[in-house]
């Protein structure tokens, strides 16, 4: 087995773990919260943590250019160009968080009006300090410095201290809630400022392992990069920053526009199940994450037709996991929510379109992730703003004008998606696989309404068990685990990619029992 498939397996397996430990984790904190403090309170968080997320440049893709830039130079153990590129992204990464302060403290004054109800709970423009504050810590503690074991597909090596902090994190956070639960105000602000010294924390020490792991990096000697490495890193950062702003700004307009023309209180209600979504979409973007530096490796020495054969099995493990985790929203979304947190719920077209929003955007995660790997975020740039305008204008006509309240912001979501979507599989098969994309749009059809099929189906076996109770939810989730992944098994069990999938999990499997076994006779 390769080193690349055996870096990709760990890399997959300790993100999956830290994914799974943060939603527990997080899970947790936020049935404390909700326990605690009341629905505005729920609806205040979840309208600053989506403003933060449309402003937060360590999420608009410097990262991921930068880390696309290592690939290289790490796969080569080419240290001088290595160290010059950390130097250039450190330079950057400080910049870019001048520019996210300077924006966040711009917005302080339009605050009340995008909080449509109480908000004198708490002073609202201290919070949202906190959490400005929160984002920019990573930019002042050495945030960047984790570019380097992710493009040497080593950073399974972090794990245990992403491991720790999450833990403490949350296990201060939760006894702040408790202890200050007869004063909400003062429970809610120390609850943003725990997140404040958390992250630069564990900053902080990711930094020292790393700067262990690679002693260059203390280096002070640096040669400048080379005039035409930083125009292209800059072109690229241009495109991804692009079209990372307008990523983050579909995904965080949502609540924007339900709190400024609906109300914090149904804020808080719609911000429930957008935490189930966006943690189940992170234990998903940690698994098919922590292949990207292999699948950049795989740019760097395979041939086309290797790209291709990849691709295809990559867009069918999209399909499978998204098409499967979809159907569990879709079949426990109300039912988790009631017998957990007892809250109130969306209509079921609400709850629809969120999930189908889920699914049209999982199922093209092997064109979107070509595209990443290959550094193509300058010529994708137009399309996210059209996409962004596009949902911007629809959400707030059809929420406020035309009063379809949360329905509307979501089917403004659709709409951009579509067009997100529609663009990014024509350019990886022109510029990677030198052909059309008439097979790859087939291909996604198919398999979307394989999907909708498939989740109409469950959704009419789980009509006897309705009622939101444990035992239904038992059920239902028995359902969801049974019927996709059987009919997919019926399906796809002879298909080449699945074959190729299987024969790579094995393999990978019997590696860890090899040494397993290599351990246990050392031991004896």
């Amino acid at each position: 087995m390769s080193s690349r498939t055996s870096n990709s397996a760990k890399n997959v397996s300790t993100s999956l773990f830290g994914q799974v430990l943060a939603i527990a984790l997080n899970f947790a904190v936020r049935t404390v919260f909700i326990y605690t403090l009341t629905e505005s309170y729920l609806g205040i968080n979840g309208l600053l943590s989506s403003i933060l997320s449309v402003l937060t440049l360590t999420d608009l893709g410097l990262a991921n250019v930068m880390v696309y830039a290592l690939f290289k130079p790490m796969a080569e153990r080419d240290v001088e160009k290595a160290k010059s590129l950390l130097r250039f992204y450190r330079n950057a990464f400080r910049t870019v968080g001048l520019v996210f302060f300077a924006l966040g403290m711009a917005l302080l004054p339009f605050l009340p009006y995008l909080a449509k109800g109480s908000t004198d709970l708490v002073d609202l423009k201290l919070v949202y300090f906190l959490y400005v504050l929160d984002t920019l810590s990573s930019y002042l503690f050495f945030a960047y410095m984790q570019s380097v074991p992710n493009a040497d597909q080593k950073s399974y090596r972090l794990a245990g201290i992403h491991y720790i902090s999450e833990i403490a994190t949350a296990a201060v956070r939760c006894l702040c809630l408790l202890l200050f639960r007869k004063t909400p105000a003062l429970s809610f602000y120390v609850y943003a400022g725990v997140g404040v010294l958390s992250k630069a924390l564990i900053n902080i020490v990711r930094n020292g392992k790393i700067r262990r792991l690679y002693p260059w990096t203390k280096d002070r000697e640096v040669t400048p990069l080379a005039r035409e490495d930083r125009n292209d890193i800059l072109k690229n950062a241009a495109g991804i920053t692009t079209s990372r702003i307008c990523s983050v700004l579909n995904d965080g307009i949502d609540s924007t526009i339900v709190s400024a023309l609906v109300g914090l209180a149904e804020t808080g209600i719609f911000s429930n199940y957008i935490f189930i979504r966006r943690y189940l979409h992170k234990i998903l973007s940690s698994i098919f994450g922590s292949i990207h530096a292999s699948i950049g490796n795989l740019f760097a020495v395979e041939s086309r037709e290797k790209k291709e054969s990849f691709f295809k099995s990559l867009q069918l493990m999209y399909f499978w996991t998204y098409g499967f985790c979809a159907i569990c929203l879709w079949m426990l979304y109300d039912v988790f929510i009631t017998v957990v947190w007892h809250t109130r719920l969306l209509s079921q077209f609400c709850v629809f379109l969120l999930v189908f929003n889920f699914l049209i955007e999982g199922i093209a995660g092997a064109a979107v992730k070509y595209r990443d790997v290959a550094g193509m975020y300058w010529k994708t740039r137009y399309r996210y703003i059209i996409s962004s305008v596009f949902n911007a204008v629809i959400s707030v006509v059809l929420t406020g004008p035309l009063h379809m309240g949360v329905a509307g912001a979501l089917l403004g979501t659709t709409a951009s998606l579509v067009i997100m979507l529609s663009y990014d599989p024509v350019i990886v098969y022109r510029d990677i696989f030198q052909k059309k994309a008439r097979e790859y749009y087939r291909t996604y059809f198919l398999l979307l309404f394989l999907a909708l099929g498939t989740g109409a189906l469950v959704h009419v076996l789980g009509l006897p068990f309705s009622g939101y109770t444990w035992g239904n939810l038992v059920i239902r989730l028995l359902l969801c685990l049974a019927v996709p992944n059987g009919l997919g098994y019926l399906i796809f069990r002879k298909d080449p990619r699945v074959i190729y999938l299987r024969d790579t999990a094995l393999g990978l499997w019997r590696r860890i029992l090899a040494k397993v076994r290599r351990r246990g006779g050392a031991g004896a």
